[in-house]
C-alpha cells in the first residue's frame, strides 16, 4: 500500500506538471523561458515530454505490477467477507466488539430468536441463525456486503487506467529504439532523406504529432516529436486543408480560427468534411484531428534587396516564399537567406497621439516579415521587417528589428519616409554618401579653389571632407570621435573633434541640398527648405549613424506579397482513451461504493441460563462513525423494550368466564 500510494503521488505530481508545462516544444523555445541551465535540467528529467518519459512509464508497470498483486492477494478474502456472517463468534469475542450489550430476559428463547431476526430484517440486515451445541442461538446480521465492492472497482480501476495509459505511452518505441530499430531525425532535410529508421508504419499502436498544412494542400503523414528531433509518421487516410479562417480581438489576440478539412480514405465511399475549431475535432475511427494552431503557409513575396554599400542603384529583386532559403552573393560575402515567418497584422497599443487622433486604443502597424541572414561562418542576424511606414511622433518610419540572439529584444533602425510616404530619397541619399569620388566632384563643382589656397591646401581639404563622409558612413559620429582618439594628441582632441564635426555636418548637408535640387524640391544648393524637409535629414543621419550595427548590408523591401494561411493540425491515434475513459468510470463507482455504503455487522446471542436466558449484543461498523453507536444502542433499546413488553403481557391477570 505505501508504494502504491508513492506511485500514485509521483504520477499526480507529473501529471501537474505535464498539465502546467507545454509539453513536446522545441527545446530553443525552453531555453528562452528557463535559460541554459534550467533547461538542461529539465530536459535531462524528461519534464518536456512528461507523458513519454523512461521513468514515468516505468512508475506505471510499477503501480500496475503493484496494484495486480494487491488485487490478487486480496480478493479471497475480501470476497469471503463478503458471504460470511461470522455466526461462530463465541461470546468472549463479542464483548470484545467496538459495541456490546449484555442483558438478562425471561422471555423464552424461541421469542428472543424470533423477535432479534424480525428486527435486524426490519432495519435492513441479511440474517443467518446459528444453533450451537451447548443449547444458545446466534442470530448473526450482516448489511451492506456491497461495500467491499468499492475496492475492487478502486483498485481494478487502477489497473485499467494504468493499461490504458501504457497503451498511448511510447513504450514499443522505447524498445525499438532499444533494439536499435528507431532512430530520431535531428536533421532539417526533405522527406526522401528521413532516417528509414525514423518513419512509423500507418499501424503504428498510438500516437500524438502535429503538422501543418496550407490552404489548398494535403497531407498524409504527420511529425511526432521524440528525443531532440522527430519521427516521421505515415497516415492511412489524407487529410486537405480547404480553406483556413482566422478572426481577431481589438487587442490582436486571436478571437477563433477554424479549418475546413476534408477526409479521404480507402473504406470511404465519400469523403468526410468537416470544420473544425479549437475543442470541436474531427474524429475518424481510432483518429481525433485537433485544430491546435495556425501560421504561415508559404506566403509568395516579392522582396527588394537593398545594398546599403553601393554607390549606386543596384536593387536585387527576389521572388520567395516563406519557409524557403535563398542563397545571395554580394561583394562582401556570400549569406542565405531564411525567410522564417510572415504577419499580415501587428496590433500594438496606439501611442498617445494616435490615441487623441482616432481614438482607437489599438493599432495596426501591417504585414511583417520575419527572417535570418546567416554568413558562411554559421553567424545569424535575425530581422523583423515591416512592409508600410507607421507614425511615430508625427513622422513616418519604415522600421527593421534586428537581433543576433532569440533571448535579445530586436533594436529597431527607423527608416524616415519621404512626402509620398515612400524609401526611395533615403536610398537615393544613403549611394550618395557611399560614392566617395561623387562627394569629392560635388565639392570642387560647387566650391572651387579660392586663390588664397595652393592647390596642395585645396587638395588636401577636399580629401578630408571626402574621408570624413566615409568614417561616418561606416561607424557613424562614434567613428568620427574614435579617430580622433586614436590620432590626434589629448590636448588637441576637443578642438579637432569640433572642426571634424562640422566639416562632416557640412559635407554631408550640401549631399543632401544636391539630391533635393535633383529631386526638384529646391531651386539651388543655397535655398530655404521646409520643416518636413529639415526633420526629414535629421532622422535620415540617425538612421544611417545606426547602420554599423545592422549586420550585413542589406535590407529586405516587401514589395508585394500573395499571403497563404497554413492551419496546425494536431492528430492523435489513442487506442487507450477508451480504456482510460473506463478506468475512471469504475473508480468514481468503487469510490461511491467506499463513501456511501457501510458494511455493517449485528450479532445476538441467546443462551439459556438457570433464571432465563442471557442476552450478548454486539455490533461492528467498518467506519467508525458517531452514528453507529447510536443505530445500535437504538437496537439494544428495542430488544429491551420487547422483552419488557412481554414480561408485562404474562404477568396480567388473564380474565376468566363468569
Amino acid at each position: 500500500m505505501n508504494l502504491a500510494v508513492t506511485l500514485l503521488v509521483m504520477l499526480s505530481i507529473a501529471s501537474v506538471i505535464g498539465t502546467v508545462l507545454k509539453q513536446n516544444e522545441t527545446l530553443q523555445d525552453y531555453v528562452l523561458k528557463f535559460g541554459p541551465f534550467w533547461s538542461q535540467v529539465f530536459n535531462d528529467l524528461g519534464l518536456y515530454h512528461v507523458y513519454g518519459a523512461a521513468w514515468f512509464v516505468l512508475v506505471l508497470v510499477f503501480l500496475l505490477v503493484s496494484t495486480s498483486v494487491c488485487v490478487t492477494r486480496h480478493t479471497p478474502t475480501f470476497t469471503k467477507d463478503m458471504k460470511q456472517y461470522s455466526e461462530k463468534l463465541s461470546q468472549r469475542a463479542l464483548v470484545h466488539q467496538p459495541h456490546h450489550a449484555e442483558f438478562t430476559t425471561q422471555i423464552s428463547l424461541e421469542q428472543q430468536q424470533g423477535y432479534a431476526q424480525a428486527l435486524l430484517q426490519h432495519n435492513g440486515y441479511k440474517t443467518k441463525i446459528k444453533q450451537r451445541d451447548d443449547g444458545s442461538v446466534m442470530v448473526a446480521g450482516l448489511k451492506g456486503r456491497w461495500n467491499r465492492l468499492g475496492y475492487f472497482f478502486t483498485h481494478i480501476s487502477i489497473i485499467v487506467i494504468c493499461v490504458g495509459a501504457l497503451l498511448d505511452s511510447d513504450l514499443l518505441l522505447k524498445y525499438r529504439e532499444l533494439t536499435g530499430s528507431l532512430k530520431a531525425e535531428t536533421r532539417s532535410v526533405p522527406l526522401d532523406e528521413i532516417y528509414k529508421e525514423a518513419w512509423l508504419s500507418e499501424d503504428n499502436l498510438s500516437f500524438r504529432g502535429t503538422i501543418n498544412v496550407p490552404e489548398g494542400d494535403t497531407t498524409d503523414m504527420l511529425f511526432l516529436p521524440y528525443r531532440n528531433g522527430f519521427l516521421a509518421q505515415k497516415l492511412p487516410f489524407t487529410v486537405k486543408n480547404e480553406n483556413f479562417r482566422i478572426e481577431y480581438y481589438d487587442t490582436g489576440m486571436p478571437k477563433s480560427f477554424e479549418s475546413d478539412l476534408v477526409l479521404t480514405a480507402p473504406d470511404l465511399d465519400e469523403p468526410i468534411r468537416q470544420t473544425i475549431e479549437v475543442n470541436k475535432p474531427l474524429y475518424y475511427k481510432n483518429y481525433a484531428i485537433y485544430q491546435s494552431s495556425f501560421g504561415d503557409g508559404g506566403t509568395k513575396l516579392n522582396l527588394i534587396v537593398h545594398p546599403l554599400m553601393a554607390p549606386v542603384e543596384n536593387n536585387l529583386k527576389l521572388d520567395t516564399t516563406i519557409n524557403s532559403v535563398e542563397p545571395l552573393k554580394t561583394p562582401v560575402g556570400t549569406f542565405r537567406v531564411e525567410l522564417n515567418d510572415f504577419k499580415m497584422h501587428n496590433i500594438v497599443p496606439s501611442s498617445e497621439e494616435r490615441l487623441k487622433e482616432t481614438g482607437h486604443k489599438m493599432q495596426n502597424n501591417g504585414p511583417t516579415i520575419i527572417f535570418k541572414v546567416r554568413n558562411d561562418q554559421g553567424k545569424a542576424w535575425e530581422y523583423e521587417n515591416y512592409m508600410i511606414p507607421n507614425k511615430q511622433d508625427g513622422r513616418w518610419f519604415f522600421m527593421s528589428g534586428v537581433r543576433t540572439s532569440n533571448v535579445e529584444p530586436f533594436r529597431y533602425m527607423f527608416i524616415p519616409a519621404d512626402a509620398e510616404r515612400k524609401n526611395k530619397r533615403f536610398f537615393k541619399f544613403l549611394q550618395m554618401i557611399n560614392n566617395p569620388q561623387n562627394t569629392y566632384d560635388l565639392l570642387t563643382t560647387l566650391y572651387p579653389r579660392d586663390q588664397n589656397l595652393s592647390m596642395k591646401e585645396y587638395e588636401t581639404q577636399s580629401r578630408l571632407l571626402q574621408q570624413l563622409v566615409v568614417l561616418f558612413r561606416n561607424k557613424g559620429f562614434s567613428g568620427i570621435t574614435q579617430f580622433v582618439n586614436k590620432n590626434v594628441p589629448k590636448d588637441q582632441q576637443e578642438r579637432v573633434s569640433e572642426y571634424y564635426y562640422g566639416q562632416t555636418s557640412f559635407i554631408l548637408q550640401t549631399l543632401y541640398m544636391d539630391l533635393l535640387v535633383k529631386e526638384g524640391r529646391v531651386a539651388d544648393h543655397n535655398a530655404e527648405i521646409n520643416d518636413f524637409d529639415k526633420v526629414w535629414f535629421e532622422d535620415a543621419l540617425n538612421a544611417i549613424n545606426g547602420l554599423s550595427a545592422y549586420g550585413p548590408p542589406m535590407y529586405f523591401e516587401i514589395a508585394n506579397f500573395e499571403h497563404i494561411q497554413a492551419t496546425g493540425l494536431q492528430i492523435t491515434k489513442s487506442p487507450g482513451k477508451d480504456v482510460v475513459y473506463f478506468g475512471s468510470a469504475m473508480l468514481t463507482i468503487g469510490v461511491f461504493f467506499l463513501f456511501y455504503v457501510r458494511q455493517r455487522r449485528t450479532w445476538i446471542l441467546v443462551k439459556p441460563n438457570e433464571d432465563g436466558n442471557d442476552v450478548t449484543m454486539a455490533c461492528k461498523d467498518n467506519k467508525d462513525l458517531p452514528e453507529a453507536k447510536n443505530e445500535f444502542d437504538d437496537l439494544v433499546d428495542q430488544v429491551k423494550k420487547y422483552n419488557e413488553k412481554q414480561l408485562a403481557a404474562a404477568d396480567k391477570p388473564q380474565p376468566t368466564n363468569g
